[in-house]
C-alpha cells in the first residue's frame, strides 16, 4: 500500500462513522411516549423549564448523549403522573 492509500482508508472510515452518528442523534424526542429512562428523566426536566432541561443535559451528557435540539417541538407533559403509583380509594 502506498502512503496515499494508507491515509485514505482511515479518513473514509472516520467520515462514514461521523455521518452515521450524526443521523442517529437527529431524531426528535416524543415526551408523550418517552422510549427510555433517559428520555423520561429529560422530559421531567423539560416540564420544569428550559433552564432545567439544559442543566440536565449538560450534567448527563457523558452518559445519555442527549441534545437540547431534540426537545424543541415537545409540548409539556405531566410525567409525574407516570411514576406515581396508583393509590387505592377506600
Amino acid at each position: 500500500m502506498n502512503q496515499r492509500q494508507h491515509k485514505l482508508l482511515p479518513t473514509v472510515a472516520f467520515l462514514v462513522t461521523a455521518a452515521l452518528a450524526a443521523s442517529a442523534q437527529a431524531a426528535q424526542v416524543d415526551c408523550t411516549r418517552p422510549s427510555g429512562h433517559e428520555q423520561l428523566r429529560a422530559c421531567k426536566a423539560a416540564n420544569d423549564g428550559v433552564d432545567s432541561l439544559r442543566q440536565f443535559i449538560q450534567r448527563t451528557r457523558g452518559i445519555y448523549i442527549l441534545s437540547i435540539k431534540e426537545f424543541n417541538d415537545n409540548p409539556p407533559m405531566k410525567v409525574a403522573q407516570v411514576d406515581e403509583p396508583q393509590k387505592a380509594v377506600n
